[in-house]
């Protein structure tokens, strides 16, 4: 009862309180109420935790665990190439790198660095953390790079060149938000664009996807797919495969339902004959294929 009464007279304390959603002021997650709520829920959890007689031992394994230089360095395949992207108590945001086929299987493996976050955080300024790459086929050369301040869902994606292991002058750049770029052509990304609030869904994630051509304003480019504001997110991105390459669109209506569009050259689309429940896996051969 006295857990009651208290959870009652925090909610009565907290900012923009209200009858029917008690919590709502906690969606705007970067004000500083918000902010200052979950520092103090943490402080409280964290002192409840380091309490137990356990929890230093806890601790210390997973440390351990997590800095051990002989955990598997797990790794995506591409262009005659290992990726990996690895943490431990010197690289404590990561260094994204790559190794070739006979370095990876060795005892010791040698691996080129491509992009350290930490000399990066440090250099611009940023509290960066590392959410992925995406890079063209068949070379794999150019990627696009996400970067998370503070590791929110919003990410700034710019494009790096793999072979002098630096982002490009003026390349393909998309401002932070919840967007994401896809490779259509060396010259051309799918973008999920969700740098406008006014035009996201009532999710907050992308509702329009853009066509955009190097040297472009992401803002002017060529809409090609627009969804419903009550839709979860609309998305492009191609799938490439020795016959071709896909270029798709999907319109998520829910968590768990979908519809899924071939982008035709002419800007046309054709819907993928699948149930919206339907886990579509990809292209072989000419051939979609979903379970």
């Amino acid at each position: 009862m006295k857990k009651i009464f208290a959870l009652l007279g925090l909610l009565a304390a907290s900012p923009a309180f209200s009858a029917d959603d008690p919590y709502l002021w906690l969606e705007e997650v970067q004000s500083p109420a918000a902010l200052d709520w979950v520092r103090a829920r943490n402080a409280q959890t964290l002192d409840l935790l380091e309490k137990q007689p356990q929890y230093k031992s806890f601790y210390k394994t997973a440390l351990d665990l997590s800095n051990d230089k002989d955990r598997i360095p797990y790794a995506s395949f591409r262009g005659g190439y290992f990726y990996n992207f690895w943490q431990d108590e010197k690289h404590v945001r990561g260094m994204w790198r790559r190794a070739t086929q006979a370095e990876y299987l060795a005892k010791n493996p040698r691996w080129e660095t491509l992009l350290d976050v930490d000399a990066l955080a440090k250099k611009e300024k940023e509290n960066w953390v590392y959410k992925g790459a995406d890079c063209l086929p068949p070379d794999y050369d150019r990627c696009l790079v996400s970067l998370s301040r503070g590791g929110k869902d919003a990410v700034v994606t710019r494009e790096f060149d793999v072979p002098s292991r630096s982002f490009v002058k003026g390349g393909f750049f998309i401002p932070e938000s919840k967007s994401d770029g896809a490779w259509l052509d060396r010259d051309t990304l799918l973008v999920s664009d969700a740098t406008d609030p006014v035009l996201n869904t009532d999710s907050g994630y992308p509702r329009i996807v853009r066509r955009l051509k190097r040297g472009g304003e992401l803002a002017k480019s060529e809409i090609v797919f627009t969804g419903e504001k009550t839709d979860v997110s609309a998305r492009g991105f191609a799938i490439f495969r020795p016959e071709g390459s896909y270029p798709l669109l999907t319109r998520a209506k829910s968590f768990f339902e979908a519809e899924i569009y071939l982008l035709k050259p002419d800007g046309s689309r054709s819907k993928l004959r699948f149930p919206d429940d339907a886990s579509f896996s990809g292209f072989f051969r000419g051939y979609a294929l979903a379970s």
